[in-house]
C-alpha cells in the first residue's frame, strides 16, 4: 500500500534543534525506475528503500535511516508511552469520538493510541486538506517529546527497549541505541520546529493522468531543506 505519512526528522547537535518535515502524500515527483507519481506511491512500488531513494534524489537531502510503523503499531506505541496530550478543537473531538466511540471534549485531552491515530488521520475538516492533517501528525510527535523532556535517562532507555521490537528499520539496534544516548540528554533544552514540503505558496494544484496532485517548486523545496534539514 501507499505510505500514509512521510516524516523526516533532522537533529542538529550543535544547536540542539529538531526539525520535523512532512512530505505531503499528493506531492508529484519522479520515482526512480518508475514514472512520475504521487510521492506516497514510492512505498507501494519498492517499500522504504525506494521511498528513501526518491526523497534523496529529488530533494538532495541525506537520510541516515528509516523507521516505519503501521497503524496498529502506532496505536500501541502511543499507549506504551502513556498517551499523548493534544489541544482539540470542537470539530476534531467530535470526529475522533465518532470514529472511536470516545467521549472527548474541546480543549486539552489525553489521547489513547487509537484516539491519537484517528486524530492524526483527520483530513476533511479543513480546506487545506493534507497540510492540516500533517500538521496534526507533527503536533502528536511534538507532544510526545514534550511529555518526556524531564524523564530520567533510565526511564527513557527502558521505554526505548520496549519500543524497539515494534519498529521496522534499516538501522541496527546498536545504532538506534547510540543515537538515543546522544539525543536523550539534550531533551530538556531541545528546540523543535516543523514544516511541510511543499511549503505553502510554493506549489501548484494540478490534475495529471486523472490524479489531483501538488506540483512543487523543487528549487524552493531543496533550499528549505538545505537550510533546515542538513
Amino acid at each position: 500500500s501507499r505510505a500514509d505519512s512521510i516524516l523526516l526528522c533532522s537533529f542538529r547537535k550543535d544547536t540542539k534543534q529538531l526539525t520535523m518535515t512532512s512530505f505531503l502524500r499528493d506531492l508529484y515527483v519522479p520515482i526512480p525506475g518508475h514514472r512520475s507519481d504521487r510521492i506516497n506511491a514510492a512505498y507501494a512500488y519498492g517499500g522504504s528503500a525506494l521511498l528513501k531513494q526518491t526523497l534523496t534524489e529529488n530533494f538532495e537531502v541525506p537520510i541516515a535511516g528509516v523507521i516505519e510503523v503501521d497503524f496498529s503499531q502506532f496505536s500501541q506505541l502511543i499507549d506504551i508511552l502513556g498517551g499523548v496530550e493534544i489541544e482539540l478543537r470542537k470539530d476534531e473531538a467530535a470526529l475522533v469520538n465518532k470514529e472511536t466511540g470516545s467521549n472527548l471534549s474541546e480543549g486539552r485531552q489525553l489521547l489513547t493510541g487509537v484516539q491519537a491515530l484517528s486524530y492524526s488521520r483527520i483530513r476533511k475538516l479543513d480546506s487545506d486538506g493534507d497540510f492540516s492533517r500533517t500538521d496534526r501528525q507533527r503536533k502528536v510527535m511534538t507532544a510526545l517529546v514534550d511529555g518526556y523532556r524531564n524523564a530520567g535517562l533510565g526511564t527513557l532507555m527502558k521505554l526505548l527497549k520496549q519500543v524497539l521490537p515494534m519498529l521496522s528499520t534499516d538501522m541496527s539496534e546498536s545504532r538506534l541505541l547510540l543515537l538515543a544516548l546522544e539525543v536523550f540528554p539534550m531533551l530538556p533544552e531541545l528546540s523543535m520546529s516543523s514544516q511541510s514540503i511543499p511549503a505553502p505558496g510554493t506549489y501548484t494544484d494540478k490534475t495529471i493522468d486523472g490524479m489531483a496532485v501538488l506540483v512543487a517548486d523543487m528549487d524552493a523545496a531543496r533550499k528549505l531543506l538545505q537550510e533546515t534539514a542538513q
